[in-house]
């Protein structure tokens, strides 16, 4: 006799689902690292151009877009704010950038960093990340 038996075919096919049940959620995991790496890149670029903004403009700058900053890999992913800091908020003492991912997006079970972001207020640049229920989560999404 030639070929395989069923036997054999379903030993092959327990092997190969045991196998994707443990790599799918160490994949799943690792590209959502990645997306949250994407966001803290555009975060970064947004600090450093807010600053030099700043230095020739009385406050700092309310959209990306007047600070020259791509955010279009961040679109399908997170949602991108820039606000002011303070009781009114102002951009003149510091502001709040802040990605948070889009319900709709491909990144909605990252329920760890469901918004990171940073925080320029008082000359202090403070990283900040919350998970879905608002908890602090700066340590583990941004490694500090």
């Amino acid at each position: 006799m030639r070929g395989f038996s069923l036997i054999e075919l379903m030993v092959v096919v327990v092997i190969a689902g045991i196998l994707a049940a443990v790599a799918y959620p160490a994949y799943t995991s690792h590209v959502q690292r990645g997306r949250r790496a994407d966001a803290m890149a555009v975060l970064t670029a947004v600090v450093q151009a807010q600053e030099r903004y700043r230095a020739n403009n009385a406050t700092y700058a309310a959209t990306a877009s007047a600070l020259g900053v791509d955010v279009s890999q961040l679109t399908q992913i997170y949602s991108l704010t820039l606000a002011g800091v303070g009781n009114p908020p102002s951009l003149t003492s510091g502001y709040v950038a802040t990605a948070a991912v889009l319900e709709s997006g491909v990144q909605r079970n990252d329920s760890t960093c469901a918004t990171i972001g940073v925080q320029l207020q008082g000359g202090v640049l403070e990283y900040v990340a919350t998970n879905s229920s608002n908890a602090d989560t700066r340590a583990a999404c941004w490694g500090r």
